[in-house]
Order: structure tokens, then sequence, then C-alpha cells
């Protein structure tokens, strides 16, 4: 039987593991001989372009991965599957589908299967089935119509965690480099009532030996990226740090330079020693994404959250304090007993925190979450179509949550995006303004989302040099200095450009001390507030965590009379 196993990326660069591990796993577990290949697309792709590459395979079954950001682009495309080769059974799986089954069979008469569970232990019985001819009334997990009338199973869950590998030739043959992902763990020791993954049951681990050959697979794949998809990658703290450890002890070795791994973690529950094996890796080696959620007390009881807030705060501190990793934190607007104000102070507080990024998302209501699942304790209002955002809830309004995006879109431009570090850093010594408060008075004055980087620097520059306390000579030294740090393209926004015929005896200078090296451009500025000048050398290489070196010289450099400096002049 020919078989097809997809998924819909949301982006090319992402490389979905799921396929991979069905794919390994049939070709292990089925007692039957089935040709099984694996076909990706996107979300961006024209549906055109993946259904011809499907149907050109004539399978007799297609297997997909469903979730929120592809459930309607994946549906249209079974609905074409199905219309060109009827006889072609459509299985689909995935968080978006397995706890609404009966939604599913009942809306979409093309797809003829419906999985929940853990699909390793679920796809391959039924593949056996579907060559068989035989309805799959003894599996676990499997949904489908008996007779026109629906058969809904619930999930089916393995007790270890011991699948075959999805990593082989097959996965680094179409890799090409694309950001890769690994599972060492799967299941969630915490019960978050807006969150899917307590629903694994409890947390099942890989080996250790198993983790540390897929990881070294991995790193020399020509991927720059390696995420771990582990829920809690440290609620084992010693496999964590075993993890950590080897990393650490093969860096720049059998795990090439430049390699960055991804975790998602629980802060509050962070050791010494995991702390003290970060602070040995080696500078843009590790990303760690600590979810906050929020900072509401009554909230975090609302959801079951249970967390140490003093101890979280301590441990971000630390980490950030660390200087050699990206930090990434995430609140969540529209929990359960959380207002704006609540909001907005946590918010706050999150920002002081000093991580790297802080993603404002807002609540998304998944089938299966205990908050969708149990409408009367949780009355609230959301989108019913993907990916199912907040609209409202008893505690915060519409027009609060319009509050929120609006302030969301800058906090994403200005701070998450790494461009203007110093910039914020100045604008917050020099005024009495709030986090929160900046990031909405910004919204609410730039709601052009479309501006070019020059253009929303001006607008920035704009708005920023007339806020009291803000002196616009420093204001503009603290952008160039920004600009020249983020942006290798030797352009320099008309906000922020003087005319001086002094840079060119100034760069000349440079240039004698500091030779330029074949293909290798150049950018220099002057910062009139603080008597430098500043240079940075732009190659190939791109810049080392977020940012490429900035060098300077003071202008006692350049000789005693060299600059008489007048930004007016």
């Amino acid at each position: 039987m020919k078989v097809i196993i997809s998924t819909l990326n949301s982006k090319y660069i992402h490389s979905s593991l799921a396929p991979w591990c069905l794919f390994t796993a049939c070709r292990e577990y089925c007692k039957e001989t089935h040709d099984i290949k694996v076909i990706e697309g996107t979300v961006n792709e024209k549906i055109k372009a993946v259904l011809d590459r499907i149907l050109t395979e004539k399978p007799d079954a297609v297997a997909f991965s469903v979730y929120i950001w592809n459930k309607e682009r994946t549906l249209a495309l079974c609905r074409e599957i199905k219309s060109a080769l009827p006889d072609t059974a459509i299985i689909l799986g995935g968080p978006e589908v397995a706890y609404n089954q009966r939604t599913v069979l009942e809306k979409h008469s093309f797809a003829d299967y419906v999985l929940s569970g853990e699909g390793e232990i679920i796809l391959p019985r039924l593949l056996d089935c579907i060559s068989s001819d035989l309805l799959p009334e003894d599996i676990n997990g499997v949904s489908y119509r008996k007779d026109d009338k629906l058969v809904v199973k619930n999930e089916a869950i393995g007790e270890s965690f011991d699948y075959p590998s999805p990593y082989c030739e097959e996965y680094f043959d179409t890799l090409g480099g694309r950001l890769t992902y690994i599972e060492t763990s799967r299941g969630c020791p915490f019960n978050c009532a807006y969150c899917l993954s307590g629903r694994c049951g409890k947390v099942k681990f890989k080996t250790l030996e198993q983790t540390k050959r897929e990881l070294l697979l991995l790193a020399n794949s020509g991927t720059k990226t390696v995420k771990f998809v582990d829920r809690t990658f440290n609620c084992n703290n010693v496999r964590a740090v075993e993890i950590l450890r080897f990393i650490n002890d093969n860096y720049g070795k059998s795990i090439p330079r430049g390699v960055c791994f991804h975790f998602e973690i629980s802060a509050d529950i962070l050791k010494a020693d995991f702390i003290s094996e970060v602070a040995r890796a080696e500078k843009c080696a590790f990303q760690f994404e600590a979810g906050i959620q929020s900072m509401n007390a009554d909230t975090l009881s609302a959801i079951g959250r249970k967390c140490d807030m003093d101890k979280l705060c301590e441990n971000i501190k630390r980490l950030v304090a660390l200087r050699n990793c990206h930090i990434h934190t995430d609140l969540i607007a529209g929990l359960p007993e959380e207002s704006l104000e609540s909001f907005i102070e946590g918010f706050n507080k999150s920002y002081e925190l000093g991580a790297d990024m802080l993603q404002l998302g807002f609540l998304k209501l998944l089938h299966g979450s205990p908050l969708r699942e149990n409408a009367a304790a949780f009355p609230c209002k959301f989108s019913p179509e993907p990916p199912y955002e907040i609209i409202s809830t008893p505690t915060m309004t519409q027009a609060d949550l319009d509050t929120l995006r609006t302030a969301e879109k800058e906090v994403d431009r200005l701070h998450n995006s790494g461009r203007f570090t110093r910039t914020l850093e100045y604008i917050f010594e020099a005024t009495d303004l709030a986090p929160f408060e900046l990031y909405l008075f910004l919204g609410k004055e730039l709601t052009d989302k479309s501006l070019p980087l020059d253009r929303y620097t001006d607008a920035l520059y704009g708005l920023l040099s007339r806020l009291d306390g803000v002196e616009p000579a420093v204001l503009r030294d603290r952008m160039i200095y920004d600009r020249l740090a983020t942006n290798n393209s030797g352009v320099i926004p008309k906000s922020l450009y003087v005319e001086d015929s002094r840079l060119k005896k100034a760069k000349h200078r440079l240039a004698l001390a500091y030779p330029i090296k074949k293909g290798v451009s150049r950018s220099v500025a002057i910062l009139y507030s603080e008597g430098r000048v500043i240079f940075s050398d732009y190659g190939k290489d791109k810049p080392t965590f977020g940012e490429y070196d900035i060098r300077e010289e003071n202008f006692d450099f350049f000789g005693e009379t060299f600059f008489d400096f007048d930004i007016d002049k």
C-alpha cells in the first residue's frame, strides 16, 4: 500500500518532527510492508503545489498532522485529494483534531479517520487494517465511521518513550539546514488549564544514551538551531544538567561551534547546578524560554499553575546576568481572574527582569484544554475559528484586550526585535514612563505597522525626542549606536544623519589605524554628546548574539584640534 505522511509547516525554515516520528514507527511496527513517503509543505505555498506532489504518488492513504496554524489549509488540501482520489483514505491526527474527533468527522465527509494520542502506536496498526480492508475496531485512539454512525475513541497513550528515532536517512536528505527539533521527553508534570501537554499522562523520557546520539546527529546536520520541544526541559534537574553538560563538554568538538540549542524551562524550579552549567556555555550556545504567563496569584490559582514567583524572578535575573544566552519570557493576556490593571502591573514587573524578549501573547482556547472544555467555570468569548483567540472575559473587556494588542505591536518592534536596546535604556533612564506606558503611547501613535525600518526609525525619533526629560542629541547618539550594531546596510536614517565634513577625515584616520579587510564594509558615526567616534566592520558572518561588534575611539584619538564639535554645524 502506498502511504503519504504529511504536514504543512508555518514556514519553510521549520522542519516538522511529527511526520518523521510516524514514518520510522510505521516502518518498524507495521506487520505488512507499505511504501511510505513523507511530503512536507508550508501554509504559504499554494495548495495546488502541495496537492500535485501528493497526487503524483497516487497514494492509497494520506496522513496529516494538524495544528492551529495549518488546520484550514490542511482541510482544504484533504478535500482536493479526496475529490481527485476518492478511494484514498484520509487520516487526520495532531492536537487540532485529537480532542474534537466527532465534530471533525461530522463536518468533513472527506476525513475517514481521526487519531487521538500517540501516533507511533496508532498509525501502524491502522495502516495494516486499511490495507486488509478491516475496520480499526480494536485500535484505541482511532475514530471513524461504521454503518453511517460515528465510532469515537479517546486518546491512546503508551507507557514508555522508546519509539524508533525519527532521525533516519530520509529525514536528513530533506532537512537542508533548516531549524531542527528534538523531543527527549513527552508530557508535562503540570496541568495548566490553557494547555494540552498535561493530557499526555506522566512525563516519559528518552534514555540519555539515545538523547546524546540524536543531539550529535542534529548538531552535525548543517542546522544552526536545535530546538527541544520538551514542555518542561528541567522537570528532571539531574537529567537536564547532564544534557547541558554533554553539550558544553562537546561544544567546538563533536558539536560544531555556532549551533544554538533552545529549551523551554520552568524558571521557578531551576537549581544552582543547572545555572552553573549554563554559565559554562559559550556565548549563544543556549537559548531559554521561561514562561511566566501571569504574575497575578489569583490567575495562577485559577489555571492550576503552581509557581514560586519570587524564585522565578530571581532565577530569570540570574540567567539574564550571565549575558551568554538569549532569554525569552512570555505573558498570556485573557487568563481567568486577570484584569487590565493586574496584567499591566505584571507586564511591568516582567519587563524589569531584563529578558531579551517578552512576548505578550493572547489566550487561545484550544480543543481539549480544560478552559475550553469547562466553559461554565470560565465563561468567555473567543473566536470560533483557529487560532481561537480570546475576545473578552468576565474580568477583561474586548476594549481592554485591544489596548494590550496596541502595546504588543510596539513591544515586538522595539524591544523584542533587539534593534533598539540602548535607545530604550536611555528612554527609561531619562523619563518617568513605566514600560507598558511607553509601549502603549507608541502603539497609539505609530499606527502604520508596515513602515520600513528606516521610516519607522525616523518616526520613532520624532516621538521619543519630544518626551519630557529626553535630550534629542543624546537620543540620536543612542539610536545611531543601535543602528550600527544591528544593521549592516551602511545607510543612516534621515532623522539621525548629521552633515559633517569631519566624518570623512575620521574615516581616513580609522582606516590607517584599523585597515579594512578585503570583503568587509565599514560604517562610521560620530556620537556628539559622548565625545566618541564608533565604527563597525561588516563581513559575511552574521552578528554574534544579535549584534555586530562596535569599536570606538575618543575624540583625542584624532588629534588635539581635529574636532571642535558642535552638533548644530
